[in-house]
């Protein structure tokens, strides 16, 4: 089985979320799964987003689940160079909107777990998800299903997104993050209104005034740094592997502790938003023409906060900070930062990669985004995130953005560290120290 040619085919079924139709993509994961002598199974909460699942093999415990969803966000083609549901080849890349999230991950998934069939040497219990919904909170797709699965995992650890490989982002050499930990997402409505009147006599208190003050005071507005213990965890590796001369164990809660950290975020500038909440203005909506000052205005914010942070108090400190300007502060949704302690999984992922990458820094992470795995932690699987392919470093931002790629050679590399992650978790001989 070719894994790029069934990514092309997998690309250019378009399921944008907005509205996430995913059975194009079901009945083509099945028909590859039964092709292959497995039984996939298929349930959903509504016929548009079915999720997959397959037991691929295997009967002991603790059982390996892979996990990826379907779904993927929407692209505006105009700003691509290339249509983006083309999965066009081009200067050693496949382009395409889901290649890097996160159909390319799950057709790593698929191909490893039918190699592992295959080979009938599965002895631990190895499971194939796919989701509908990610993309739009997962409460149909991975939320249904942990809520009705029609067979148990059991003792199981869980695969998903949430982490990748980059070059060269903490010094030289290839960084695998890993993703055990997750911010929490809060999303807040902001909403001012007031009287609608005549372009020609504006005042102060008009409600798209008095709006842009508040957002452009959230703006730039920074909360302090602060260090929690998945991002201790993350700092602790580098300095004992001598990528960095700041112990996070020498810091606590001193004015020059703060400022230490703020130089370490400053040297690397990707790990800014995990020392601190972030507070992203996302939509502005106000007025229908341009000499009519409009009675209501409203924008939102995507904030993502710490562990150990509570969504309504973070909401709450956000309706502190504009209410001398009579702005309303709603929430509209918001998860808890959630994750999974370091374990065998871990481990073994950290051998699978070096199978590959040998000189590779695997690093435990904090995600700034929220994933599905927060739905089977909440079932008791402890789940860890990682794409595993290494993208040059100013690749990194691609996901959900234009000209989203996957580097050809990749696609190849995340098959094979998958292959040894199955391999790994079924020669472990004792999991006992860890369960």
């Amino acid at each position: 089985m070719d894994p790029v040619s069934l990514l092309r085919e997998y690309i250019r079924i378009d399921t944008s979320n907005p509205p996430g139709d995913c059975r194009g993509t079901a009945e083509l994961l099945c028909r590859v799964l039964i092709g292959n002598g497995l039984t996939p199974i298929t349930f959903g909460e509504v016929p548009e987003k079915p999720n997959v699942l397959c037991h691929v093999g295997g009967t002991e415990e603790p059982g390996l689940v892979l996990i990826h969803h379907m779904d993927v966000v929407p692209a505006q083609a105009e700003e691509w160079s290339v249509p983006p549901f083309s999965a066009e080849v081009k200067d050693g890349y496949l382009y395409g909107r889901g290649t890097l999230d996160t159909k390319g991950l799950g057709v790593a998934h698929l191909c490893a777990a039918i190699d592992a069939a295959r080979s009938g040497r599965l002895r631990r219990k190895l499971f194939f998800v796919a989701n509908a919904d990610e993309e739009v909170g997962g409460k149909e797709g991975a939320g249904y299903f942990v809520r009705n699965l029609p067979i148990s995992f059991g003792r199981a650890y869980g695969m998903n997104e949430g982490g990748v490989g980059v070059r060269d982002i903490f010094g030289e050499g290839a960084f695998f993050l890993v993703n055990l930990w997750e911010k929490g997402p809060l999303w807040l409505t902001l909403s001012a209104g007031g009287r609608a009147g005549h372009g020609s006599r504006p005042s102060s208190g008009d409600a798209p005034a008095r709006l842009s003050r508040a957002m452009a005071r959230i703006a730039e507005h920074r909360d302090p740094a602060r260090l929690t213990d998945p991002v201790r965890e993350m700092m602790r590796t580098l300095f004992d592997q001598g990528l960095t001369n700041l112990d996070p164990d020498s810091l606590g809660g001193r004015p020059e502790d703060t400022a230490r950290l703020e130089a370490f975020a400053s040297s690397y500038p990707e790990t800014d938003p995990l020392l601190r909440n972030t507070f992203a203005i996302t939509t502005l909506a106000a007025g229908f023409k341009p000499n009519v000052i409009p009675g209501k205005a409203e924008g939102t914010l995507d904030c993502r906060i710490l562990p150990g942070e509570d969504p309504e108090a973070v909401a709450a400190r956000v309706q502190d900070m504009v209410r001398d300007l009579d702005v309303r502060v709603e929430i509209i949704f918001s998860e808890e930062p959630n994750g999974s302690p370091r374990g065998p999984l871990f481990t073994a992922l950290s051998d699978a990669i070096r199978s590959v990458h040998p000189d590779a820094v695997v690093l435990p992470y904090m995600s700034t985004g929220f994933t599905d795995s927060r739905f089977f932690r909440s079932i008791g699987v402890d789940t860890y995130g990682l794409m595993p392919v290494l993208l040059p470093r100013s690749e990194f931002g691609r996901i959900h953005g234009v000209d989203e790629r996957i580097p050809l050679s990749g696609i190849d590399e995340m098959v094979r560290i998958i292959s040894a992650l199955i391999e790994r978790w079924n020669t472990e001989k004792d999991f006992s120290p860890f369960l």
